[in-house]
């Protein structure tokens, strides 16, 4: 059985949608997943934000700088970057690449 997040997410949004309450969900997940559930105040603030609307069973985004850079300029300068200087710090290329 997937215990993962998401597919506890998507169980306690059905069970919502069925009218269960949160309690009730609670107890039910317990039988069902046992010590791999979700923590119950995690599944009643999961209940809370299915009930106000929001329906998006996957992560938001999270606020911040991306890891992935996509210019194929960037991604050049910074391996030409190593490749002269193995031991170049995440500072300097930081610094180089501006």
């Amino acid at each position: 059985m997937d215990s993962s997040r998401s597919a506890q997410s998507a169980v306690i949004q059905f069970l919502r949608a069925e009218g269960e309450h949160a309690s009730q969900i609670y107890r039910r997940m317990k039988e069902v997943y046992g010590e791999k559930r979700l923590a119950r105040c995690t599944i009643f603030q999961w209940c809370q934000r299915y009930e106000a609307g929001h329906v998006n069973i996957k992560d938001l985004p999270r606020p911040g700088q991306a890891h992935v850079v996509t210019k194929s300029a960037t991604i050049s300068a910074v391996d030409e970057l190593i490749r002269q200087n193995r031991r170049i710090t995440t500072h300097e290329i930081a610094s180089n690449c501006q």
